[in-house]
Order: structure tokens, then C-alpha cells, then sequence
């Protein structure tokens, strides 16, 4: 079964064309210290409902492997805030949120492996017998 890349309903407006089509990866702690960075720089701060909301967006526009055919340097928190609409900034969201069950079904599909005992310890029983 092939799957459909989602779409959003109203598009980003990039080049003179709509862009709706979209993919998402998990986003990770880099793109979360990035968006933090982004937050500050633009912002001021990190703490306001305002710096919240462009934070949100900045890890977003991480997470997009790609919008249409925007080059995904120019997938920036700014085309985002200036071009996405709130019932296609939820989309984005349900695709992440998406991401991250399916990592999590995976994650749980495997068997858990214990961790090997570190040189240390086993020199310490060692020596002690």
C-alpha cells in the first residue's frame, strides 16, 4: 500500500505558488535548542505567549522535510509565522504527533537488551574474590 503525503488545506504561499503538500520527521532535541535560539534571537525572550508560539513554529519548521517544493532552507519559523494558517499549523502538529507514535510502536516492537557490565564492575568483583 502506498501512503499519501498529508496535505494542508490552505497551503504556504512560497514563489507564487501554494504549497501544500508536506513531510515531517521526530523532531529532536537539536531542533528543539535551535528553536530555542530562534525564539531568543527574534524574541527577546522565551517565556511570552508571543516567543511560546514562534518557538512552536521554529520546531516545526525543523521537523518539515519538506512543503511543496520549497527548498528546505527556506523552511524558516519566519515563512511559517508570515504564511501558515491556524487549521494548517494543527495539521503539521497531527503529523508530528503522528511521527512520534509510530517511533513509539517501533520502539516498543523491539526486545529491551540489558546493558552490558562496564569494565570497572567486573574488575571489582573480580578483585574482591
Amino acid at each position: 500500500m502506498i501512503e499519501e503525503k498529508p496535505k494542508l488545506v490552505y497551503g504556504v504561499e512560497f514563489g507564487g505558488v501554494i504549497h501544500r503538500v508536506f513531510d515531517v520527521r521526530l523532531p529532536v532535541i537539536k531542533d528543539t535548542i535551535a528553536a530555542l535560539t530562534d525564539t531568543q534571537d527574534a524574541c527577546g525572550e522565551t517565556e511570552s505567549p508571543a516567543a511560546n508560539m514562534r518557538y512552536r513554529v521554529a520546531v516545526m519548521a525543523s521537523a518539515l522535510v519538506s512543503l511543496g517544493n520549497i527548498p528546505k532552507e527556506d523552511i524558516t519559523p519566519t515563512l511559517l509565522l508570515d504564511g501558515l494558517v491556524d487549521t494548517d499549523l494543527d495539521i503539521i502538529n497531527a503529523a508530528i504527533a503522528d511521527a512520534k507514535k509510530k517511533r513509539l510502536a517501533a520502539v516498543n516492537s523491539l526486545p529491551d537488551i540489558e546493558p552490558l557490565s562496564s569494565p570497572s564492575v567486573n574488575a571489582a568483583s573480580v578483585n574482591s574474590k
